[in-house]
């Protein structure tokens, strides 16, 4: 036996003693049981997410990518929109698995998620659980459309159908909030897509044309508020950063000026012979100093080499 097979086997055998120590009933023992076994022998499907986790982001986006990116797009709402926001819904797709007999949604439940058929057969069936109304096999999509609150939806934010797995089902979940995480950079995709689906709402008469248009959803409300919120702290930091870049170039100058005012506080101004200005220091010191004020410009971006300008009379 493989040390993966005991590692598991070891998990399988606690279940077993808790359900035992709970006096959990044996129908629900079997199906747990049924459970593992079904995880086992499709252990490599259901372990992708954590093998790719161990892969930096760009690796986890290409292969993902690869592996689940015509698959989302051949989802309705989602068959113009943009590779980027496509490769951000592909990474937060969740992998799902429904035993034979478990509900995905019912009929009247709040949507959280859309869900794609990877591996498994479900049925649409009545209230009564009885009569099925259509299959849905791999490939096949469903609840996106609740996921979008769309104003004017007859069906709300509420499942139409009762959904339930025929054998075990592997399903990916897209959330609604992480729908609308990946929409905050892609506003024209957001409209795009809520345009879109008052159409597939408006095909199946469950739009209500009378609802206004403008009545926003509170998805809507708080993507434009977040993303009004990061234009100001944007430009509040753009101009502290200013400020603060002003105020150093100041406070350099003013040090400048100060050290430049302390060498010379002790000169005065006079001519030569030859009618060039030249400083002299105050009487009191040693003796006038020559310095030829035509290098003044040149001593602005040379404060150190003020002092060699300066020569004895």
């Amino acid at each position: 036996m493989s040390a993966a097979r005991t590692d598991f086997q070891t998990r399988v055998d606690s279940i077993k003693q808790y359900m035992d120590l709970r006096k959990v009933n044996k129908h629900l023992e079997v199906r747990v049981i049924k459970w593992f076994d079904y995880l086992w022998a499709n252990k490599q499907s259901l372990a992708d997410q954590q093998a790719l986790s161990v892969l930096p982001d760009k690796l986890q986006a290409e292969i993902a990518m690869h592996v689940h990116f015509e698959t989302l797009r051949k989802v309705r709402i989602f068959q113009d929109c943009e590779a980027g926001l496509l490769a951000e819904l592909v990474l937060k797709l969740k992998l799902q698995v429904f035993s034979p007999g478990d509900y995905v949604c019912r009929k009247g439940d709040i949507g959280r998620e859309m869900y794609i058929v990877k591996r498994g057969r479900l049925e649409v069936v009545a209230d009564d659980g009885i009569t099925t109304f259509a299959t849905l096999q791999e490939g096949s999509v469903f609840g996106e459309l609740s996921i979008l609150n769309i104003a004017g939806s007859k069906q709300g934010n509420r499942r139409s159908a009762n959904i339930r797995s025929v054998g075990y089902a592997d399903l990916f979940a897209l959330s609604k909030n992480d729908l609308w995480e990946a929409l905050r950079e892609y506003p024209e995709a957001r409209h795009m897509l809520i345009q879109k689906g008052r159409e597939l709402l408006r095909k199946d008469n469950l739009l209500d044309e009378s609802a206004p248009h403008e009545n926003k959803t509170a998805e809507e409300l708080a993507l434009e508020l977040q993303q009004q919120l990061t234009v100001v702290q944007t430009r509040m930091a753009k101009l502290l950063a200013e400020q603060t870049n002003q105020n150093i170039k100041l406070q350099h100058r003013i040090e400048y000026l100060e050290a430049r005012l302390g060498k010379y506080e002790n000169l005065q101004i006079g001519r030569d012979e030859s009618g060039n200005i030249i400083y002299y220091e105050k009487p009191g010191y040693n003796g006038p100093h020559n310095r030829n004020a035509n290098s003044d410009d040149d001593d602005d971006e040379e404060e150190d080499g003020d002092d060699d300008n300066i020569t004895d009379n």
